[in-house]
């Protein structure tokens, strides 16, 4: 058993790769490397194809893993094992974006519910019943709602649905895929609080991906950020949010939509697309984009993480070699952190 200090998920360089047209390689995961506590929030972001989805997948074993370690709960189930495996499927559970595919069309809630208790063995014959009814009062949901299929109920109501099976499980561990993506504001509001409440009352652990930051800025308690298929900046929410390093982690907090109508727009957004992951450049995928480009950025690969601060930064303004004073303000002084 893990203990509260103990990481309940570690992950050491994580690769997942795939071979896409013409024979070309595709690394879609490519070296990532964290630890996860119990109980603790890790908020994912990054732009849509970076590989945030393929990550959650692959941790959970719902995907292929090319190389590296994942250790859940002391367990490597990387290696694949059917003991590992099982144990990962009992103790773990994604919540998914599409509310309404993510459900059997053909199956009530009740039976849906049902199906994984019975599956998991968690409860007896006789009080698979009585528990789909608290699972569904735990996510708000009236159990006048058990005999309906998804097709007649709302988006929100699919959703809370879905992360009552997720529940059903009595998970360590929730990876939860853009859940409110597809939700109305009101309706994601609703299901964020939702989840902060069964967070606190059942000690999940919990990988939150979302492209939403303000949406991750509340819900999280650290937050890594990725860049096709690297994470290039972790480190404790309040600190990624109040004081980035990585150029794009900056160009992300700098996109933030504000409420304030007299403030204008961002200034200096992040332009262009991200490169195509078939033809990525030489040295940093970044720096065609990267406002402050170096040519040691075109020519050397990502550096590894490194202490930057109270975060962790994988980029070359970073390097120890340099006296640049231009990033000179950038510097900080090193120190042993925990990510």
């Amino acid at each position: 058993m893990t203990g509260a200090n103990e990481a309940l998920l570690r992950v050491d360089g994580l690769e997942v790769h795939f071979t896409a047209g013409r024979g070309k390689l595709v690394r879609a995961v490519n070296g990532v490397t964290f630890d996860l506590l119990p109980g603790e929030t890790l908020g994912l972001v990054g732009e849509s194809g970076c590989g945030k989805s393929t990550l959650g997948r692959a941790l959970l074993r719902l995907g292929p893993i090319t190389g590296g370690h994942v250790r859940f709960d002391g367990s490597d189930v990387a290696s694949g094992t059917a003991a590992s495996i099982e144990r990962l499927r009992r103790e773990t559970a994604m919540i998914f974006q599409d509310p309404y595919n993510a459900l059997n069309p053909r199956h009530t809630i009740g039976a849906a519910l049902a199906e994984v208790l019975l599956v998991q063995g968690k409860v007896p014959k006789g009080e698979v019943k009585a528990r789909v009814v608290a699972l569904m009062e735990m996510v708000g949901l009236s159990p006048d709602l058990a005999d309906r299929r998804p097709a007649a109920l709302s988006g929100g109501q699919c959703q809370r649905a879905g992360i009552a099976r997720a529940l059903a499980v009595e998970p360590k561990l929730i990876v939860a895929d853009e859940c409110v993506a597809a939700l109305d504001v009101s309706i994601q509001a609703q299901i964020i609080n939702l989840m902060i409440e069964l967070k606190a009352r059942m000690k999940l652990a919990l990988i939150f991906i979302a492209h939403d930051l303000g949406v991750v800025r509340r819900l999280s308690d650290r937050v890594a950020v990725m860049y096709l298929g690297r994470i290039v900046e972790i480190g404790r929410t309040e600190d990624v949010f109040g004081q980035p390093r990585h150029p794009y982690t900056r160009a992300l907090m700098r996109a933030i939509p504000e409420i304030d109508p007299d403030r204008g727009l961002p200034q200096d957004p992040l332009g262009g697309e991200p490169p195509s992951p078939l033809d990525l450049p030489a040295g940093c995928a970044f720096h065609p984009r990267c406002p402050d480009v170096m040519p040691v950025c075109t020519r050397n690969p990502v550096p590894a993480s490194r202490p930057v601060g109270a975060c962790a930064v994988a980029c070359h303004l970073y390097d120890d070699q340099r006296t640049d004073h231009h990033h000179s303000s950038l510097q900080q002084p090193r120190e042993t952190i925990h990510v």
